[in-house]
């Protein structure tokens, strides 16, 4: 306790006493001598450049000042530079919208053919850039991206084609494709030169590559990069991105098993964002912190760690006035906090304290979902209200919704096919390899054709997995997308966006079914928490949006061990035929999913619901969904226990040992 407490002491002597960089207390000496307005104003912009590095109040006032002063002074690419740093402020606090209001404002005053001004118009577009994937939406962000490339290349701009290469790569890493992550990240890489003019850009791309290396699983190559980023932090004043490079070789620390040197780079990153915040700590700093300390069993200290900092974000007053101005995100960001807080309650036996937080977690992730809903409803009513007075433009934004689905549907198809085609190279080396152990081994023939027939079977389960559940969403895509383009004689407004809506509702759950058959298929093994936490994951996305039905997910898994891929593939399609049956059938409130490892190679997965029930003696006709489950039980060799009573509930209760 006193060690944490002589930390805290000496971030905020630290914070108040030693400024920020020397560059920044260069910057700033400079602006408060200047007697020269113009020097003042140029000053003043060059520090609004390192806003990473500035408390987003700083910014936000030195911003303000520029704008005055480039108005004094009638300059007015300079007012425009003072309202790129007020934009980046906005953002800064997620205020997205008065962002754009900004940009779209300034924007149309540049065209890239003036070579004096280019570099004014490139920083508006990728901020604009910015403002589009700040909402996640990958597919325009990543057009809009391309866009800036071709302009880029058109007049030979290195620097915005790799600043717009870093944007592709981040938004490749939050779709979860890493390796297309790393190449972009290289590829911009490659466009710098070690000289001022490129340092921003090196330092952002770097550390981005220290990022998604470490999720590659591929530390020497993470620890270069946040080295290569922590040195030219440290040459340029950019304390965030120092900060966040120790960070990142903390994560690489502990994963080394190498605790101290993890917990004492944390606390030299969270040093520096304190010269940078003041008092506001980062999620991201209190929850590596937290992490820290659960591996080495100092469980006490991780509860305070995130205490500490939920005590700082739950008072109002720290709230600033420019931030959104709605909760969502802040109630998101806590969400994010109480898992971490969940986590180690758990860790240290605190069943009371655990289950505490854990109903925590559910209230505020529903209040999060109501409010989003409310949201949605009010915003529909107001674009209806607006679709009836221009109906032209309505027309217009209902053919770009169209093309939006049809390019949905066809990155599903071309996934599928990729999938397909790995599965048919995977085969044509197989049989090579074969033929070649044949020659050479003959008394080993039988053994090889025992493993090739596995193989094959297990192929054709996966091939049937992906025809029964991606085949048929596809079909009803194709068909739905068809009828929206022929459109029947009264076919109305109303109609279409039904058809769309379904259309949408289907891709997304194609997306979903895709996205964890492939993340099953990645792997020989897979981990049991893995397998809890994804499970996890996949219940929320598929639940979240029942609001009549209440669930809950307990996991208790004493040691964690490693099973076989396709065994996670069964249980995952047996627990999406329980829901799916519950959902349909059961009529239920409440669905209780539960997964419980005591010991290595054995498990139980039990599923209830307070439904209607059935009888088991019964034969549903066109019902195959238990028969289904039954023959992937049988498959893994597992045991099937089902109970059910009418009008109190089912419970199926799945056991493994191996």
């Amino acid at each position: 306790m006193k060690r944490f407490l002589l930390l805290i002491a000496f971030v905020f002597f630290a914070a108040y006493s030693f400024g920020q960089s020397p560059q920044i207390d260069s910057i700033k000496h400079a602006i408060r001598i200047s007697v020269d307005r113009k020097a003042k104003l140029g000053a003043m912009l060059r520090l609004c450049e390192m806003f990473e590095t500035l408390p987003k109040d700083t910014l936000w006032k030195y911003a303000l000042e520029a704008k005055k002063l480039a108005a004094g002074l009638k300059d007015t690419q300079s007012m425009s530079l003072a309202v790129i740093a007020q934009a980046n402020a906005y953002l800064e606090w997620d205020n997205v919208d008065s962002a754009k209001a900004l940009i779209a404002t300034e924007l149309p005053k540049y065209k890239p053919a003036d070579a004096a001004t280019r570099d004014i118009y490139f920083k508006l577009r990728h901020l604009k850039l910015d403002c589009i994937s700040a909402n996640t939406d990958y597919k325009d962000a990543i057009e809009e991206a391309y866009h800036i490339i071709q302009e880029a290349e058109k007049y030979k701009d290195s620097l915005a084609i790799a600043e717009s290469y870093n944007s592709l790569s981040i938004y490749k890493y939050e779709m979860d494709f890493t390796n297309e992550a790393i190449a972009f990240g290289l590829k911009g890489l490659a466009l710098t030169s070690p000289n001022p003019h490129y340092y921003d850009i090196i330092i952002n791309l770097s550390g981005n590559l220290a990022e998604y290396y470490y999720y590659a699983g591929k530390l020497d190559s993470a620890m270069y990069f946040a080295d290569k980023t922590y040195n030219l932090s440290d040459q340029t004043g950019y304390l965030r991105f120092k900060s966040w490079a120790l960070q990142k070789k903390s994560a690489i620390y502990l994963k080394a098993k190498q605790y101290k040197k993890a917990e004492a780079t944390e606390l030299e990153s969270m040093q520096y964002e304190a010269e940078i915040d003041g008092k506001e700590p980062r999620e991201d700093d209190l929850v590596a912190l937290a992490d820290v300390y659960n591996k080495m069993q100092e469980f006490d200290k991780a509860i305070k760690v995130i205490n500490d900092g939920l005590a700082y974000y739950n008072l109002p007053k720290n709230i600033s006035p420019h931030a959104k101005n709605d909760t969502t995100q802040h109630v998101v960001q806590r969400i994010y906090l109480y898992k971490m807080l969940a986590r180690s309650y758990h860790f240290k036996g605190d069943s009371k304290d655990y289950e505490a937080t854990l109903e925590k977690i559910i209230n505020m992730t529903d209040a999060v979902y109501q409010s989003n809903s409310a949201q949605a409803i009010a915003d529909f009513e107001t674009k209806y209200e607006v679709q009836k007075k221009e109906a032209t433009i309505a027309q217009q934004q209902l053919a770009l919704v169209r093309e939006n689905y049809l390019f949905y549907g066809s990155v599903i198809i071309a996934i599928l096919g990729a999938v397909i085609a790995l599965f048919t190279f995977r085969e044509v080396r197989r049989k090579q390899k074969l033929k070649l152990q044949r020659l050479h081994e003959e008394e080993k023939l039988l053994a090889e054709k025992a493993v090739a027939d596995a193989e094959e079977t297990e192929r054709r389960r996966i091939a049937a997995d992906l025809h029964d559940n991606l085949g048929a969403q596809l079909s009803f895509i194709k068909r739905n997308v068809n009828f929206i383009i022929d459109q029947p004689a009264g076919f109305s407004k109303e109609d279409e966006r039904k058809y769309l809506d379904s259309v949408n509702d289907i891709a997304q759950s194609a997306m979903i079914d895709l996205r964890e058959t492939l993340w099953v298929l990645n792997k020989d093994e897979v981990s049991t928490q893995e397998f809890a936490d994804k499970l996890k994951s996949y219940l929320k996305q598929q639940l979240m949006g029942k609001d009549m039905i209440k669930w809950d997910f307990k996991e208790h898994i004493q040691q964690d061990w490693r099973l076989p891929s396709g065994e996670v593939m069964h249980l995952f399609r047996i627990v999406q035929e329980l829901i799916s049956n519950i959902i349909k059938h059961a009529e239920a409130g409440q669905i209780h999913i539960e997964f419980n490892s005591s010991s290595p190679d054995t498990y139980q997965l039990e599923v209830y619901d307070n439904g209607k029930g059935f009888d088991l003696d019964n034969k549903y006709d066109g019902h195959y969904g238990l028969e289904n489950i039954q023959k992937r039980v049988k498959e893994i060799s597992a045991k099937l226990r089902i109970t059910s009573t009418p009008d109190e509930g089912t419970r199926i209760v799945l056991t493994k040992e191996y």
